[in-house]
């Protein structure tokens, strides 16, 4: 987590998040290349927003709050979320496309209420992924995931 501050400080204070959270992000690449161990990596900062956390929901129509399972990103500040989501969009390239298709179909998907540039960004980033895929993730039922991978990879048939 230490070695991803710097980007989440990009990302809470800058201009321009966009830009500096890829400059920032190719400078990291860079420097892990010529050094033996790395932290830095696309699928590390994806498997860190994408972590189960608990958040604290308070619902004023009842009366004690509550904890709620959801995506670590989900806890971050709305604005905070919507800058990860355009420069996961203008990055696209250097990660995986079926972990960000799942990171934005389940902030698109989650039973509590989304910020509208929150759902804006999750939905331009699912738009911006190459269409086979984006129709692929998109007729896919969160719940049954496993199952249908499984039935077709049994039957031996490719998802369409």
């Amino acid at each position: 987590m230490e070695s991803w501050v710097p980007l989440f400080d990009i990302f809470l204070n800058s201009p321009s998040p966009e830009a500096d959270a890829s400059r920032w992000l190719q400078q990291s690449f860079d420097a892990s290349s010529s050094s033996s161990s790395s932290t830095i990596t696309t699928a590390s900062f994806l498997s860190l927003l994408t972590k189960p956390s608990d958040a604290i929901v308070a619902d004023p129509s009842s009366s004690p709050p509550h904890k709620k399972k959801v995506l670590w990103i989900q806890t971050l500040p709305n604005a905070v979320q919507s800058r990860i989501l355009s420069f996961l969009t203008l990055e696209r390239r250097r990660f995986c496309t079926r972990d960000l298709s799942k990171l934005a179909m389940n902030i698109l998907s989650g039973k509590q209420e989304v910020d509208f540039w929150v759902k804006k960004a999750a939905r331009n980033l699912l738009d911006t992924l190459s269409e086979t895929n984006y129709e692929w993730v998109y007729g896919l039922s969160l719940d049954s995931v496993e199952e249908r991978v499984e039935d077709e990879f049994e039957s031996g048939t490719q998802l369409a």
